[in-house]
């Protein structure tokens, strides 16, 4: 039974629509996990997390979605005050928010009617308010599901997160791993196996733990396999395949 992984979407569909593609998802054997990060940086953010959504209503028995630390972070901006503004500001030329609103819809929120600027009229929490309720407006379903994604999944040989584990807790993990640590843990581990099963994660760049700033390629040792290849820099997903006896290979898809 193989078992499929992908991380660090970021956006970015046309590279998501080829991975599936490779993916036999017809064939009821195969499982696939997806390991969060599903938005920002690129220009479809709205096209992936529907894309992954669907795919998961598609097939439920066979596909896992996470959540990443981009995708708690646009949850806890809509569900913060309208004067917590970093989020929104983070979003490099809202490129997110423009590919959730229509810019009629957006322009709108900013407080003028000319949908090819980007300028607001408004004071930073009107603005952040009108924006946020423009969201929740036209992607409450969207929203909802986004909320229900789990953090982790384990199997009798891995657990797949999107950015590590307290490996310190040994197996007792589920019970010694804050909550933030599952989306935002940095530096990453790497070494032997430390929690008695090897870990899957996305989150850190490979070129980082390569120490080669061209090698986008998966990172494995012992315990780990990190498989973050920075899309939004090469243009492609690593896509990762695992078979039962624990071996696994790699295809990077663009």
């Amino acid at each position: 039974m193989p078992t499929y992984a992908i991380s660090d979407i970021h956006g970015h569909a046309l590279q998501l629509r080829t991975a599936l593609d490779e993916i036999p998802l017809d064939d009821p054997a195969t499982q696939l996990v997806f390991l969060g990060d599903y938005i920002d940086r690129g220009r479809d953010s709205q096209g992936v997390l529907e894309l992954v959504r669907r795919t998961q209503q598609d097939q439920p028995d066979q596909v896992t979605v996470l959540a990443g630390n981009h995708d708690r972070w646009f949850l806890d901006w809509l569900d913060a005050a309208d004067d917590e503004l970093s989020w929104l500001m983070s979003d490099m030329d809202l490129v997110t928010v423009k590919s959730l609103l229509e810019p009629m819809t957006l322009a709108r929120a900013l407080g003028h009617e000319d949908p090819t600027s980007d300028a607001s009229s408004l004071d930073g929490q009107t603005m952040n308010r009108n924006i946020k309720a423009a969201v929740r407006a036209q992607h409450g379903d969207l929203i909802a599901w986004m909320h229900s994604l789990p953090l982790v999944h384990e199997t009798d040989s891995h657990v797949f997160v999107h950015a590590g584990v307290d490996e310190d807790a040994g197996e007792l993990w589920r019970h010694g791993t804050p909550e933030h640590v599952f989306t935002e843990k940095f530096p990453a581990t790497t070494g032997p196996v430390r929690i008695g099963k090897r870990i899957v994660a996305g989150h850190v760049r490979t070129t980082e733990l390569h120490g080669d700033p061209k090698n986008h390629t998966v990172f494995a040792d012992e315990g780990h396999i990190y498989i973050d290849g920075s899309v939004e820099t090469t243009g492609v997903l690593n896509v990762l395949r695992l078979e039962d006896d624990g071996s696994w290979s790699e295809r990077a898809v663009g």
